[in-house]
C-alpha cells in the first residue's frame, strides 16, 4: 500500500488545483465531508471561498440546509426540516442533545443553550445566562462572533449595559449604549440576531410604548456605543399574542393577530407579517382569519419569507401559511416537499410552552468552511 505521500504527490501530479475543484465541487456535499480526513490540504481544499462558489453554481439546492425550531425553555424542538444536504439520519434536536451530553457529561437539562444561529454555531452555557450571539459573516462564511452579556439592571433601568466577547481579540469589553429616546425596560432574553452582527432586544419607553431595540456589535466610530429605538408598527391595534420577532432570507421579522374592531360592532381578526428595512415596517401580508385567538404564530420559514408556521388549537395540529397566495394549510406530522421534509413534534403539549417560553431557529451552514476560534496569545 502507498503512504499517503506518495499518493499526494501522484494526486498532484494528474490534477492541477483547478480541476480538482471543478471535480470536487460537483460531489454532493454529504459525500465530501468525509474527505476532510484524508489530509491537511484536502481540508483546506473543502473550506476554501473557491470551492463554496463554485458549489452555488452546481448545485441547484445550494441555499438549503436543514434547520429546526427550538423551545429555549424546555430545550423542546417543535418542528425539524430535513433535507438531503448533509446527509442527516435523525433531526437537528437529537443531535444537539446528543452533543451536549457527550462534551459536558452531564444531562442536558443541567446546561442551557443560550442562542443559536442560521449560520451552525450555538452557545451553550451552565453558568451565565448570555444574551446573544452575533457573527460576522461574508459570502456565508463565518469571519467573527461576538458573546454578549447584559447587565439585568438594564431591564429597569433602561440603560443597556453590556459586556462582550471578541472572538478576534480574545478579550472582554464593557459597553454603555446611548439611547435616543428614554427606555423603562429591556427584555435581555432571548434577543434575535442577524448576521452582521445586529442584535434586536425587545424593550419598552417611558410612555409604554413597545420598541424594538437594536444593535450592531461591529459598530465603529459615533456609532459604537449607540443602539436604534423602532417602534412596533401595531402599536393602534390590540394584538392576540405578546410581541415577538424572527428572521428570514437576512431579515427581521414580526408577526402577529391583531383585533379590528368593525362599524357594525363585530371584531376582525388579522394575521399581519412585517418586515423591518432600514429602519422602517414594511407590511409583507395581511389576511383575515376567524377566530384569531385559536391560532399562534411560530416561525417564518429561515430560507422562504413567503412560508409562516402557526398552531391551531381548535384542531390541534401545527398550520403552514403561504403569505403570498393567502392558503391555509394543515399539518399534522408531516409536510413533504420537492428537495426534504418537515416534521413536527408529536408530542408537543403547545398550552404548556406556548405563552410563556421562547422560541429559536437553529440552522446548519450551507457550505463546508473553518469556524472563527478565538484569538489566543502567546505567553
Amino acid at each position: 500500500m502507498e503512504s499517503g505521500t506518495k499518493k499526494k504527490k501522484k494526486m498532484d501530479y494528474y490534477f492541477t488545483e483547478d480541476l480538482m475543484l471543478n471535480i470536487l465541487s460537483r460531489l454532493p456535499l454529504r459525500s465530501i465531508t468525509a474527505f476532510v480526513l484524508v489530509c491537511k490540504e484536502w481540508k483546506t481544499i473543502f473550506e476554501s471561498q473557491s470551492l463554496h462558489e463554485l458549489s452555488k453554481s452546481h448545485h441547484q439546492n445550494f441555499h438549503t440546509t436543514s434547520w429546526s425550531l427550538m423551545c429555549r425553555d424546555t430545550h423542546k424542538e417543535v418542528a425539524h426540516y430535513r433535507c438531503e444536504t448533509w446527509g442527516l439520519q435523525q433531526s437537528l434536536g437529537s443531535y444537539i442533545s446528543s452533543f451536549l451530553a457527550h462534551t459536558f457529561k452531564i444531562h442536558k437539562d443541567k446546561v442551557t443553550v443560550e442562542a443559536y444561529t442560521d449560520v451552525g454555531l450555538i452557545l451553550v452555557t451552565d453558568i451565565f445566562r448570555p444574551s446573544a450571539l452575533g457573527t460576522q459573516t461574508e459570502n456565508g462564511v463565518v469571519l467573527s462572533y461576538k458573546v454578549v452579556l447584559m447587565n439585568k439592571k438594564s431591564m429597569d433601568t433602561g440603560e443597556i449595559t453590556l459586556l462582550i466577547f471578541s472572538s478576534m481579540t480574545g478579550f472582554w469589553n464593557l459597553n454603555t449604549l446611548l439611547s435616543p429616546v428614554p427606555l423603562c425596560h429591556v427584555n435581555w432574553f432571548n434577543p434575535v440576531s442577524l448576521n452582521g452582527g445586529n442584535i434586536y432586544w425587545l424593550g419598552s419607553t417611558r410612555g409604554d410604548h413597545d420598541v424594538v431595540v437594536s444593535h450592531n456589535l461591529y459598530a465603529t466610530g459615533t456609532e459604537y456605543d449607540r443602539c436604534r429605538v423602532i417602534q412596533f408598527p401595531d402599536v393602534e391595534n390590540n394584538v392576540n399574542f405578546r410581541r415577538a420577532c424572527t428572521t428570514s432570507q437576512g431579515s427581521l421579522m414580526y408577526m402577529n393577530i391583531i383585533k379590528e374592531d368593525k362599524d357594525d360592532g363585530s371584531v376582525e381578526h388579522k394575521l399581519c407579517v412585517w418586515k423591518l428595512k432600514n429602519e422602517e415596517w414594511q407590511i409583507v401580508s395581511s389576511a383575515c382569519i376567524k377566530r384569531g385567538v385559536d391560532y399562534f404564530p411560530l416561525v417564518i420559514n429561515p430560507f422562504d419569507a413567503n412560508i409562516m408556521y402557526l398552531w391551531n388549537e381548535m384542531h390541534k395540529c401545527f398550520v403552514s401559511n403561504n403569505l403570498t397566495k393567502g392558503k391555509f394549510g394543515r399539518h399534522k406530522n408531516l409536510e413533504c416537499s420537492s428537495d426534504g421534509v418537515l416534521s413536527f413534534a408529536r408530542d408537543w403539549n403547545p398550552f404548556e410552552d406556548l405563552f410563556d417560553s421562547f422560541f429559536s431557529k437553529f440552522a446548519l451552514p450551507r457550505s463546508l468552511h473553518r469556524f472563527p476560534t478565538s484569538y489566543s496569545r502567546e505567553r
